[in-house]
C-alpha cells in the first residue's frame, strides 16, 4: 500500500503538475506512453472511455496547493468517480486489441497509488529545480534509501550513499524514483556536507557502478527495450529533469505554434540547427519541434496543432532503431514538413510524410494525440521506392503527391 504522503505547497511541484494537466490523455495501459513522455502529460491508467482525467487532476492540483493528504484527496474524489461509473471491477474493452477484460478501475487502494506516484513525481521536478539551481555551492547529490520499508530493493539499498556531482549521467537514468512504489530519495550536499559525513564514518561512494541491463517487452507495443536492472520498466529516466526541461522547450514549442507560417517554418529550422537540437538528441528530455504541419493536412486530420514534435521517448527508440542516422540527418526534418513529396493518411490519426532523395526515400510518420490539441513524429527512416509504392496497396488516402 503507498505511504500516507503528505503533500506540501512548493511553487516547483504546483508548476510541474499544472504544466502535465495541459495534456489530459486517457490511457488504457500504463505501456501506452513511455518514460519521459509522461513528463508532457498527465493520465490514468483504465480511464480510456471515462470522463474521469479531469476530476483526478483537479484533486491532485488541489492537493499540492493545500497540503492535503491523501485520506483528503480519496476522500473528496470517490463520489465524483463512482456518479462517472469509474469504480470497482468492471468488463471493459482494449480499444488495441479489442477484447474485452476484467479490469480494476477505481478503487480506496488505487487512488492511494494515484496520488503517491503523482506526488512523487511532481517533487521529483520540485527538488531536481533546487538541485540545478543551487549546484554552484551544493554540487553533489547523494542516493538515500530510506529504512524501515516493509520490502526494501535490494539494488536500491546498494545505492544507498552513492555521490556523485549534479551534471553526472548516471542520474539521466537513475534519479528517484526508480519504480512504482520508489520511496528513494536525493540528497544535495555541499563539500562541507560530504566532509562532514565522511568524518561520521558514513560510508559513501564516489563512483557510478556499472549498469547492466535486461531486456522487456512491451506486452502493448511488442517492442523489445532495454532496462537497466534494479529499475522497473518506464522508469529509467529523471522525472525531475524531464519535468524541468519539458517545461522549457514546451514553453518553446508554443512560441513556435502561434507564429505565423513563415516564421513558424523559420522558428522550427532555427531549433533544429541549433545546438541544444545536438544536446536533446544526446541527452533526450522534454520535447522540441522538428516539422511544420500545413494547415491543409492539419484539417484534414481535424488536428488542432500545426507543430510536429520530437518526443525523448521517440530519440531513445529511434537510436535502438536506426543507429545509422545522423544529426545531419535529423536536420532534415524541417524541410521534408515543408516540402514534402507525398502525404498520406494512414489511419484515422496518423500521417506519413515521404521526401524523394535521389535513389532512395525519407520516411517520417506524425501521430496527431486524440485530443487532436499535440503531434510527434513517431518514427523517421530512409526506405525504398518499394515501400512507399506499398503504402499505395494498403488503400491509404493521399492528402499530397508532388511526385
Amino acid at each position: 500500500m503507498a505511504t500516507e504522503l503528505q503533500a506540501l505547497p512548493f511553487a516547483e511541484a504546483i508548476a510541474a503538475l499544472q504544466r502535465r494537466g495541459k495534456l489530459l490523455k486517457s490511457q488504457f495501459a500504463w505501456q501506452d506512453d513511455w518514460q519521459a513522455d509522461h513528463a508532457a502529460m498527465f493520465t490514468v491508467a483504465k480511464s480510456t472511455g471515462f470522463d474521469i482525467l479531469g476530476d483526478v487532476f483537479e484533486g491532485l492540483s488541489k492537493a499540492v496547493a493545500e497540503g492535503r493528504t491523501v485520506a483528503e484527496f480519496s476522500k473528496e474524489l470517490r463520489p465524483l468517480l463512482e456518479a462517472k461509473g469509474w469504480w470497482g471491477q468492471q468488463r471493459v474493452v482494449d480499444p488495441l486489441s479489442g477484447e474485452e477484460t476484467i479490469a480494476q478501475l477505481g478503487s480506496t487502494r488505487r487512488l492511494q497509488f494515484i496520488f503517491d506516484v503523482n506526488m512523487r513525481v511532481s517533487y521529483a521536478a520540485r527538488h531536481w529545480s533546487s538541485f540545478e539551481r543551487n549546484k554552484r555551492a551544493r554540487p553533489y547529490l547523494r542516493y538515500v534509501h530510506l529504512e524501515g520499508q516493509e520490502h526494501p530493493r535490494l539494488q536500491h539499498q546498494a545505492w544507498h550513499n552513492i555521490v556523485l556531482p549534479v551534471d553526472h549521467p548516471w542520474w539521466n537514468t537513475h534519479a528517484c524514483p526508480n519504480g512504482w512504489g520508489c520511496h528513494c530519495t536525493l540528497q544535495s550536499l555541499s563539500q562541507r556536507d560530504v566532509d562532514r559525513l565522511m568524518a561520521q564514518g558514513v560510508p559513501l561512494k564516489f563512483a557510478a557502478p556499472a549498469t547492466t541491463s535486461r531486456d522487456w517487452i512491451n506486452k502493448r507495443t511488442g517492442e523489445i527495450l532495454k532496462v537497466p536492472d534494479g529499475i522497473d520498466p518506464g522508469w529509467a529516466y529523471n522525472p525531475g529533469k524531464a519535468g524541468r526541461d519539458a517545461v522549457v522547450r514546451d514553453a518553446l514549442s508554443a512560441k513556435v505554434a502561434e507564429a505565423p507560417e513563415e516564421l513558424r517554418r523559420s522558428a522550427i529550422a532555427d531549433v533544429v540547427a541549433s545546438d541544444e537540437f545536438a544536446r536533446f538528441l544526446e541527452d533526450p528530455q522534454g520535447s522540441l519541434p522538428v516539422m511544420a504541419i500545413g494547415r491543409e493536412i492539419a484539417d484534414a486530420l481535424g488536428a488542432d496543432t500545426t507543430v510536429a514534435l520530437l518526443s525523448a521517448d521517440t530519440v531513445v527508440k529511434q537510436k535502438q532503431r536506426h543507429p545509422e542516422l545522423t544529426i545531419e540527418d535529423y536536420r532534415r526534418l524541417p524541410a521534408i514538413g515543408i516540402d514534402p513529396t507525398l502525404v498520406v493518411q494512414d489511419g484515422e490519426t496518423t500521417m506519413v510524410y515521404v521526401k524523394e532523395d535521389d535513389d532512395r526515400w525519407l520516411h517520417a510518420a506524425v501521430k496527431v494525440t486524440r485530443s487532436r490539441k499535440a503531434a510527434f513524429l513517431t518514427s523517421f527512416r530512409f526506405t525504398g521506392a518499394s515501400n512507399i509504392r506499398s503504402l499505395f496497396r494498403r488503400g491509404i488516402r493521399v492528402l499530397l503527391d508532388r511526385r
